[in-house]
């Protein structure tokens, strides 16, 4: 039988490549019409499921494994793990993404607003982490090479909780039993991960009835005498007007959003950062929708607040959303965290992001002007995307902003304000370098945790080694080694290595100070960050 007399069926399968600068996780929704997914297309995978398992999720890989054989029936308690809910799923293609989920982008979802529409946001934000950029003329090889992206499902009648870290559940206990994490629990388990997206969050906290931007109208036609004259049409010349919405569950206040993910990921993971769009809102004064007055304000507050301070750092805000042709409104984070893991691949995780163009065909809404930009850059410390007009429209970041210090609180009661207020240590790109230098430095422990004693130089030599490395990319300035980094024994326990190690960044700081400890009896590690007080260059 020839080719063309059969039916073919493309396959998607997840492509092999070797661990990503820094990985990113998802949370959201994948809408479809039975509110399934397919499950046995991830049952087949080998390779994703044991990256399942390897998280903690062995039980439920072993059941995904029995009913794709046969050799396990049905039960009622299967429904959410055949739609693929809580597991975290790695995703190194789009392709891959549309086989597991091939409704995600049709099927709409239980809640709906005027501005943002019924359809998921996770789908685009998915395809935009994952959009094709080019290719590199000095390798030949994709840019999107070495990207990973981890995708949990949750269900939509779990509303904005399923979003947000229960505050009434002990998150060190679960940690002992991921089953009973909910899916942010669950996205701290993936060690690897710096990026932390919500982009139906994002869509849930758009208000319902906030409106679009009024068509435009036509002038009224000139009635004509004829026999039977038609109807005279005095309305807008356009799609049909948009029915009434059904009324949300109310949006949850500022301080329910913002304070459970920052100190979530201050306490259990201080080398992740949650990027998250400021929410709209619009006054009867205003042409179209603004950032939210009361989160901006909330915003300020928490970051002249000592105890609230140095957690905001994990918290990356962008502004405004995109908008294009096939979709009335998105999330801009999966574009921000596709270029930011990109650029950490081929660049360096301490390479900011802004003034690089975002290849899309979407456009900033609403649209900001350089004025606009500059205020929230400065106050209270927002990404923000802008639309450079004498650059034949191109779309970039205008700066990579933090609304506070990416130091510790301990280190900024040491400086003065008029020192720590200064832009460079709000800048997103350093916490994301400092990020991915705690994991580095938790694998680099990792691997010498049962086989080093601590008389022995072979940890030192490590550490001299990675961060020569680091030198020789760029990381570092001076024109030595010996100028960029120095490393410093410290006394300690019989059974413990400390190290207090002073690096040079090439920009945009000054000085990092890092305390290594790894403690062979207990098997702890423990990596510090602070600002560097020596001179590198005496």
């Amino acid at each position: 039988m020839l080719l063309a007399d059969q039916r073919i069926e493309l396959d998607a399968r997840p492509v092999i490549r070797p661990p990503a600068a820094i990985e990113a996780v998802m949370i959201g929704h994948c809408p479809s019409a039975d509110g399934l997914a397919r499950w046995d297309r991830l049952a087949r995978d080998d390779g994703a499921l044991a990256e399942v398992a390897a998280l903690g999720w062995t039980q439920q890989v072993a059941r995904l494994r029995a009913l794709h054989a046969g050799t396990a029936t049905t039960e009622a308690g299967d429904a959410d793990l055949r739609a693929l809910y809580g597991l975290p799923l790695p995703i190194r293609s789009f392709a891959y993404f549309q086989t597991l989920f091939p409704q995600a982008f049709t099927a709409p979802t239980t809640t709906r607003s005027r501005l943002a529409g019924s359809a998921a946001w996770l789908p685009a934000a998915v395809q935009d982490f994952l959009a094709e950029t080019g290719t590199q003329a000095d390798t030949g090889r994709s840019q999107r090479d070495g990207r990973t992206l981890w995708v949990i499902r949750v269900p939509e009648r779990e509303g904005v909780a399923a979003f947000l870290p229960d505050p009434a559940r002990d998150l060190a206990a679960d940690l002992l039993e991921p089953a009973r994490l909910g899916a942010f629990g669950r996205a701290l388990l993936i060690r690897r991960a710096g990026l932390l997206l919500l982009p139906d969050l994002e869509r849930l906290l758009v208000p319902a009835g906030l409106p679009d931007l009024p068509r435009p109208r036509v002038a009224r036609t000139l009635p004509v005498f004829l026999p039977e004259p038609p109807p005279l049409d005095d309305s807008h010349r356009g799609p049909p007007a948009t029915p009434p919405v059904a009324p949300n569950p109310p949006a949850p206040a500022p301080a329910d959003v913002v304070l459970p993910i920052v100190r979530s990921l201050a306490r259990w993971r201080p080398d992740m950062q949650c990027l998250l769009a400021v929410p709209l809102d619009q006054q009867p004064q205003d042409e179209q929708p603004t950032p939210s007055a009361a989160v901006l304000a909330h915003l300020a507050a928490l970051a002249n607040h000592p105890e609230h301070r140095s957690t905001l750092r994990h918290l990356q805000l962008v502004y405004p959303y995109l908008r294009g042709p096939e979709r009335p409104l998105g999330s801009p984070c999966g574009l921000l965290a596709g270029l930011q893991a990109q650029v950490a691949e081929q660049a360096g995780p301490w390479r900011s992001i802004a003034g690089r163009p975002l290849h899309t065909l979407q456009r900033p809404w609403p649209p900001v002007h350089q004025t606009e930009a500059t205020r929230l850059r400065q106050q209270p410390g927002v990404t923000v995307l802008v639309q450079r007009a004498g650059l034949a429209g191109r779309l970039s970041v205008d700066d990579e902003a933090l609304c506070v210090p990416c130091l510790p609180e301990a280190d900024l009661r040491r400086m003065r304000p008029d020192e720590w207020r200064q832009p460079h240590w709000r800048s997103a790109e350093v916490m994301r370098f400092m990020g991915w230098l705690r994991r580095a430095l938790q694998r680099l422990g990792e691997q010498m945790l049962f086989d080093v004693d601590p008389h022995d130089p072979r940890p030192e030599i490590a550490l001299r080694r990675f961060f020569s490395q680091l030198h020789q990319r760029g990381a570092l300035r001076g024109a030595l080694p010996e100028q960029a980094f120095r490393i410093r024994r410290l006394p300690g326990e019989a059974s413990t290595l400390a190290f207090e190690i002073e690096i040079a960044p090439a920009f945009p700081i000054d000085r990092l100070r890092i305390t290594f400890l790894h403690d062979r009896d207990t098997g702890r590690l423990d990596t510090r960050l602070g600002r560097g007080t020596g001179d590198l260059d005496g």
